[in-house]
């Protein structure tokens, strides 16, 4: 009488009748059953569900904005633009020194200096060289003038010579007939004759010395054209070895100090560096933000496995980072332009929210979704998106029957068994 479950169950005795519930039929448990059975294989049969796949990206504009990085090492001695400016294209950005100093000084500067000192003997020899071209070639033309006018003198004189000669010659015919008449004696037809003859000798003599002038003149002329030939020789290898100290100069200038040009007209959005500062091949400059673009575009990369299932025009659905989908929910976008080769890796390593995790050499594909809304409304105020703002995107694939996806491992199966195909 005094163990322990007598003596409990005296401090817990039963205030009450104890009532026994009848229990559910079996009819209607079997109904019950037969009903979520029969709802089951109506929603396998019928029920359809769409493969989706989260991808990220990031906002960006079209065209990107530019960043500009440093192509040397060096010190930035000089800004020419403030955050928020216009600028044109081929407007200088920065001024960077890259020369080296010792013991003599700049390297760069002592070396410019002494190409400035040769172009200068090079100048002063061309000068000199033209000046000697000028006084030589007008030497010589004056020799040229001086035959000239005695080429023209002599000329004159064997002109009135032969004409002297002809009417020598005719009155010697004169004398012949004169002397055959009786005229005259023999000794005077003789002297007429020799007097002939030496006016033609003197005739003869005046054309010898007129044809030496014109060989003279033709000389001149030759020596004109060779003298010139000579100089102006002489002075283009001097132009080419100036030529090529004026390369050196500007190889010399790039040694000293570079300036940093916009290629692309816009907007300075960021500056990275300040004057004094050090910077090292690479190195961040700024960021020029386009004047004009259309709008803001949403870049995804997309898996191999998915880009069979998605085209141009799709609806995706959209969540910012910067706009928690909590409370913001989910926005929509549509697909604008899907690339037909994979995306390089220098490509997607200059986008900041292309996948990281490369190890399995998975194809990437760039894939352009342009957002539905371009501005957020909150709060009364307007949100606007931003270059660089990660997003996940939804896409939806392709769309099977409940039971075709919770039969996807037989089929694998299947594939596994089959043998070779023909088809």
């Amino acid at each position: 009488m005094f163990r322990k479950e007598a003596l409990g169950h005296r401090k817990m005795p039963w205030q009450g009748k104890a009532l026994l519930l009848p229990g559910t039929s079996p009819w209607f448990t079997a109904l019950v059953c037969l009903f979520f059975l029969f709802s089951f294989i109506l929603f396998v049969t019928f029920g359809t569900y769409t493969r989706r796949v989260n991808v990220g990206g990031e906002i960006s504009t079209h065209p990107r904005p530019v960043s500009i990085y440093s192509g040397v090492q060096g010190f930035v001695v000089k800004k020419y633009v403030t955050e928020g400016q216009e600028i044109k294209k081929n407007d200088p950005l920065y001024r960077i020194d890259v020369s080296k100093s010792t013991r003599s000084g700049v390297v760069s500067d002592n070396h410019r200096k002494d190409i400035e000192n040769q172009l200068v003997r090079i100048d002063n020899i061309i000068s000199r060289i033209e000046k000697s071209k000028s006084s030589t070639l007008e030497a010589l033309n004056k020799q040229k003038k001086q035959y000239s006018d005695a080429l023209e003198r002599s000329s004159a004189i064997l002109t009135r010579a032969e004409e002297g000669i002809s009417i020598m010659k005719t009155n010697m015919e004169n004398y012949r007939h004169y002397q055959m008449k009786g005229l005259i004696n023999k000794d005077q037809l003789i002297n007429q004759v020799a007097l002939y003859y030496q006016q033609q000798n003197n005739l003869l003599s005046l054309n010898t010395q007129n044809e030496q002038n014109a060989l003279k003149i033709t000389g001149l002329e030759s020596e004109l054209r060779t003298q010139e030939a000579e100089f102006d020789n002489r002075i283009y290898h001097m132009e080419l070895q100036r030529y090529e100290l004026q390369k050196e100069r500007v190889n010399a200038d790039a040694e000293g100090e570079i300036i940093i040009r916009a290629l692309s007209s816009g907007k300075i959005d960021s500056l990275s560096v300040s004057v004094g500062q050090m910077i090292n091949v690479g190195d961040s400059l700024l960021q020029i933000m386009p004047d004009t673009f259309s709008a803001f575009y949403l870049v995804i990369w997309v898996p191999n496995d998915a880009v069979p299932y998605i085209a141009i025009n799709d609806n995706v659905n959209i969540r910012y980072e910067a706009f928690p989908a909590e409370k913001f929910g989910q926005f929509s976008g549509t697909v604008q332009l899907i690339s037909k080769a994979p995306a390089s890796q220098q490509e997607m390593q200059t986008y900041q929210g292309a996948p990281t995790d490369r190890a399995a050499a998975i194809p990437y594909y760039k894939v352009l979704v342009r957002p539905d809304k371009q501005t957020i409304p909150y709060n009364g105020k307007i949100l606007h998106l931003e270059n660089g703002m990660k997003a996940q995107t939804t896409l939806f694939l392709e769309k099977r029957k409940i039971y075709q996806w919770m039969l996807a491992p037989f089929y694998d199966m299947k594939h596994s068994a089959t043998g070779p195909v023909h088809e």
